[in-house]
């Protein structure tokens, strides 16, 4: 069972089961509404339109469409909160080069080298933090993952990557 409160945020109503219990898993979204429900699936179920009736391989590629949507949206949020604290300029040609890697596609294994360890993973450590997938990184993908200043979504399994959107900030997540 799943429920969708449109107004928690305004008279700080927490709903139970019908059994008086709490929810399992409590996800609260972009628009201020939060998903109460028992399993992963059925908060899933309001992330990604028709998640139930996907094959398991399907669920698999839109766990990583949605976490690709996600990390664009999360570094976007990311720039632009550095832009404003004054720590990140787009228009300074240092910081342009830096938003190439910023922005790039998600779903693609990077490696960032420097002059004195051609072919080995840097550390990103930029001002502003490096949103990126596990699965586009060893072992799913080419390239090491990227240390330093990086925030991970994991879209290996379903747990796995409601737990990375809490830890990354993009949605407040909670499981018992």
């Amino acid at each position: 069972m799943r429920f969708r409160n449109h107004h928690a945020g305004c008279c700080g109503y927490v709903p139970t089961r019908s059994d008086g219990s709490e929810w399992s898993h409590v996800l609260t979204l972009r628009d201020g509404s939060t998903v109460y429900a028992d399993t992963v699936e059925e908060v899933l179920a309001e992330l990604i339109p028709g998640w139930p009736e996907l094959t398991p391989e399907e669920q698999a590629a839109a766990l990583v469409r949605h976490a690709n949507e996600a990390a664009q949206g999360e570094q976007q949020r990311r720039i632009a909160d550095a832009t404003v604290r004054g720590r990140f300029d787009p228009a300074d040609a240092d910081d342009r080069g830096m938003l190439v890697v910023l922005e790039a596609d998600k779903q693609v294994s990077l490696l960032l080298e420097t002059p004195d360890q051609p072919g080995e993973q840097a550390s990103w450590e930029a001002p502003v933090d490096l949103v990126l997938l596990t699965t586009s990184y060893r072992p799913h993908g080419e390239h090491p993952p990227i240390g330093g200043r990086t925030v991970w979504l994991d879209p290996s399994d379903a747990g796995a990557y409601l737990a990375s959107l809490g830890r990354a900030g993009v949605n407040d997540y909670w499981s018992l």
